[in-house]
């Protein structure tokens, strides 16, 4: 994806909160929430995943998946901050916030937020998140409500940016629909959904998409166009980012590297913003001696392109692209 804009002063402050949350917490108490919940999101089973959450379960959670929930919603709206320069939210929406996760990534991209609404209905979360948001000099500088509540049942009042990340998949089937209606009921500009980046995920996504562009929604991204989904069979649209593991998010997860790919499916939709008539890669370019071969999600639907070194300019940025990259292929720089 494009470059991400400076956002090293909120993340680093969101880090220094969550480690002093942490405290010299004993690790052997964590192990079964945090293995319990990775398994969870392995398999793309967040249904009910927020039932009765104990403090030992909220804590483990902030351990092991608030950084990469940040990294990936970060990722996302940074993206989205890309497509639209110059676009300056002032309000957010936050729904099923969790510790506020999302709401601190939307910061770190977008500063000129003034206010954000966080809603969630488990009151150990929220209680979490407004300890994470007042965290003295490490604490969030937007001025932060907290709405104890479920999020599919949000009144529709009208935000620059609404954010639903990783809250789709937990509603269950049968509230999807109502939930996707009072979101885009709230959305002044864009709407963003993030989703684990499994086929569970991604096809939850797709069927929001669907839906939200009968409603008239324009998809700001990642889709190049607003026409039916590509993605079909065995196939699902998703994208990962890197993130560094901490010692005892290592511990926690029984892992060795010192990193971890989070894997995520996204969807960003306006009421009135076209689509960006450009390509993005879709899976990673595979590079070869004097040409790459690019999996491409187009207007018109998937393509494999071949770009070989006579094409100059567009060669050089081919080879250069990565895995979710916006890439223009024409010969223009």
């Amino acid at each position: 994806m494009s470059q991400e804009p400076g956002i090293g002063d909120v993340r680093s402050r969101f880090e220094a909160a969550i480690e002093r949350e942490l405290g010299e917490l004993r690790r052997r108490d964590l192990r079964g929430p945090a293995s319990m919940l990775s398994d969870r999101y392995r398999f793309g089973d967040t249904t009910g995943v927020w039932d009765g959450f104990a403090s030992g379960e909220a804590l483990a959670y902030l351990a092991t998946r608030v950084p990469a929930t940040f990294a990936a919603t970060r990722r996302v709206l940074a993206e989205l901050g890309s497509l639209r320069p110059g676009w300056a939210p002032t309000s957010l929406l936050d729904l099923g916030a969790g510790p506020g996760t999302a709401t601190w990534a939307a910061a770190a991209v977008f500063p000129s937020i003034e206010r954000a609404e966080l809603v969630e209905r488990e009151p150990e979360m929220a209680a979490l998140g407004v300890r994470l948001a007042r965290s003295g000099s490490a604490g969030l500088s937007v001025d932060a409500v907290w709405t104890l509540g479920d999020a599919a049942e949000v009144p529709a009042l009208k935000s620059d940016l609404v954010v639903a990340a990783y809250v789709l998949g937990e509603l269950g089937h049968d509230r999807e629909r109502s939930a996707l209606e009072r979101w885009w009921g709230a959305t002044r500009d864009e709407l963003v959904l993030v989703e684990p980046g499994t086929p569970a995920g991604f096809e939850r996504l797709r069927d929001a998409r669907s839906v939200l562009i009968s409603w008239g929604a324009r998809v700001t991204a990642p889709c190049p166009h607003d026409e039916c989904c590509p993605m079909t069979g065995s196939d699902w649209c998703h994208f990962a980012v890197r993130l560094e593991r901490s010692s005892l998010h290592r511990d926690l997860k029984g892992a060795r590297l010192g990193y971890e790919d989070e894997k995520y499916s996204y969807l960003a939709v306006s009421p009135s913003r076209p689509s960006a008539p450009v390509a993005r890669l879709v899976r990673s370019p595979r590079r070869h001696q004097g040409h790459v071969r690019l999996r491409l999600c187009e207007a018109g639907g998937l393509n494999e392109r071949v770009v070989s070194r006579r094409d100059g300019e567009v060669y050089k940025r081919a080879r250069s692209a990565r895995w979710g990259d916006r890439l223009e292929l024409s010969r223009s720089t």
